[in-house]
This record gives structure tokens, C-alpha cells and sequence, in this order.
């Protein structure tokens, strides 16, 4: 097991910082098993990757480390219904539901909503298997330091979530409105590929580069981050499966807090050869307050 007061040296990709990178906007294109496409013949990305060493300290018992300042933290949540998640629609409705119950109490929100579950495993992947309607669809860990929703796609997303009466309540002065991102490992203990975090107070604006991930019938602009010495990233070691993550995709307040949060997960290099490759499940979940002096 690795101390719980570890710092790491790891790697991390990066978008690279290249002008073609400029001249045409960066993609990439995920076919769907359901559309027969032939993958040797078109191309499916223009990314072109940064591998940067990079120290992840941990965040374990630091004081500095806050979703509001930093755009992540973890608390302890113990769920009921983690266990075979992969497996079973009924389990992953009740733990979108736990989870919409623990934000709405965290937050005392007026409105919180699941639009998504990522359910990951540290295994291969093939574009052809890829089947975004599928609701046991298990991907494989992420790469590229991200942050999953531009500001330009948030627009579009509130109006997928919410009816017409809801806009008509919600989009007015004295509301805002987050999109919080829950991750917890799935196993008893997280060795092989944490999650690691990029401190919010650590990023300038421009290591952000707007890039676009086309879906058979959607898509979506997402940030990638370019490597800027000045980042600081951070793990949590021997992350257990009732150590819950929240990070920050976005933030409608505009001031000194955390507005989004890149992330990605990493190599461990203190990972026990024994360590089974990681398992994980992710929400996604729109969270709607009141701002404070509003009533």
C-alpha cells in the first residue's frame, strides 16, 4: 500500500502546442457499433499528444484542498449500490438516485439532476464495440488531461435537462447553476490509474484548447489542457470505494471560486503488482442553488 502522505511522479498527456492545432480545430470522432463505418478509412482524430512528467502530490489531509477554491475535494460516502454496477440498469438508476440525494443535501439545493453515468474499467476498447446508447456500456479509462464541457456547450445541455417551466424558474437573477462531477473506485481499494486533479488556482485560461468529440448523432466540445509548468496536480493514495470525488466541469458564479477542473488518470507507479486493473463509476449532475443574500 502506498502512504497516505505520497507525492507521485507520473506522466500525463497533454494536447500538444503545435500551430496545426490552430488551423484546424481538434477532434475526434467516435463511431458507433450500430453504423458500419469503415475505421481504415476516414481519420478519427487530428490530436497530436504531450507526454509531461508531472508530480501529483496527495491531497490527503490538506487544508488547501476545496471544491469552491481548488474545483475538486473528496468526502466519505458509503453507497449502497455499487456492486455489480456494470451488470445490472436497475443498480445504476439507484445509485444516480443516492447520489442526487447526497448533492441535494451537501448543497441544500433547489434542483439537482444525474444526466450521466460513466461506468470504467482499465481494459481495451474498440471504436467498432463503442455503443453511447448502451446503458452497461463499460469504457475504458480516459486519456488526455480534459475538462469534459466547454462554456459554449453548457447552454445546450441546461436545455436538454430542464422543461420549460424549470427555465422559466431557474434562469432568472439570484440562481446558480454547477455541474458537478462524482467519481468513486469501484473496488475495495483504487491503485492502478487514480484519478488525478489539476488545482483550479493553478490554471491560466489559455492552457485550455476547445476541441470537438463527434458521436453518431451528437456532439460536444470539451477543453483539452496544454502542459504549463505553473499546474499542480493532485491524487488521492489508496483511494477507497467509500472516498467519493467531487469535481468541478463548471460554475455559473463568476469570482474568486473554482470554475472547472481538468483531470486524468494516471500511472501509479507505487501500485502493488498484484493491483487489479481500476474500476470505476462517475456521475454527472446538474446542481442548481440559491445564491447567498437571495431568498
Amino acid at each position: 500500500m502506498t502512504s497516505a502522505g505520497a507525492s507521485i511522479q507520473t506522466t500525463i498527456d497533454f494536447i500538444a502546442d503545435l500551430p496545426a492545432h490552430g488551423e484546424e480545430k481538434p477532434f475526434f470522432l467516435h463511431p458507433s457499433a450500430s453504423i458500419d463505418v469503415e475505421l481504415d478509412e476516414i481519420r478519427t482524430t487530428n490530436v497530436e499528444w504531450d507526454t509531461k512528467p508531472v508530480t501529483a502530490y496527495s491531497m490527503r489531509d490538506n487544508a488547501d484542498i476545496s471544491l469552491e477554491r481548488s474545483g475538486f475535494c473528496y468526502i466519505e460516502h458509503d453507497s449502497e449500490f455499487i456492486s455489480s454496477l456494470g451488470m445490472d440498469t436497475n443498480l445504476i438508476r439507484k445509485y444516480r438516485k443516492e447520489g442526487e440525494d447526497l448533492l441535494r443535501s451537501m448543497f441544500k439545493a433547489e434542483f439537482v439532476h444525474c444526466y450521466d453515468c460513466k461506468i470504467r474499467k482499465n481494459a481495451p476498447m474498440t471504436l467498432e464495440n463503442y455503443d453511447p446508447k448502451d446503458p452497461l456500456l463499460v469504457e475504458q479509462a480516459a486519456v488526455g488531461a480534459h475538462v469534459y464541457i466547454s462554456l459554449d456547450t453548457v447552454p445546450r445541455l441546461l436545455k436538454s435537462i430542464l422543461n420549460e417551466e424549470q427555465m422559466q424558474t431557474f434562469f432568472q437573477p439570484g440562481y446558480r447553476f454547477r455541474l458537478i462531477n462524482t467519481w468513486r473506485s469501484t473496488l475495495a481499494v483504487c491503485e492502478d490509474r487514480p484519478l488525478a486533479m489539476c488545482d483550479y488556482t493553478s490554471i491560466d485560461v489559455d492552457d485550455l484548447v476547445a476541441t470537438d468529440r463527434i458521436y453518431p448523432n451528437w456532439s460536444q466540445e470539451i477543453y483539452y489542457l496544454k502542459h504549463n509548468e505553473q499546474q499542480r496536480w493532485y491524487w488521492l493514495p489508496n483511494q477507497r470505494s467509500n472516498e467519493l470525488f467531487l469535481f468541478m466541469t463548471f460554475d455559473s458564479h463568476s469570482g474568486s471560486n473554482a470554475r472547472y477542473c481538468p483531470h486524468v488518470s494516471v500511472e501509479n507507479p507505487m501500485a502493488t503488482p498484484q493491483a487489479p486493473p481500476r474500476e470505476s463509476v462517475e456521475t454527472r449532475n446538474l446542481i442548481i442553488t440559491k445564491l447567498p443574500g437571495d431568498s
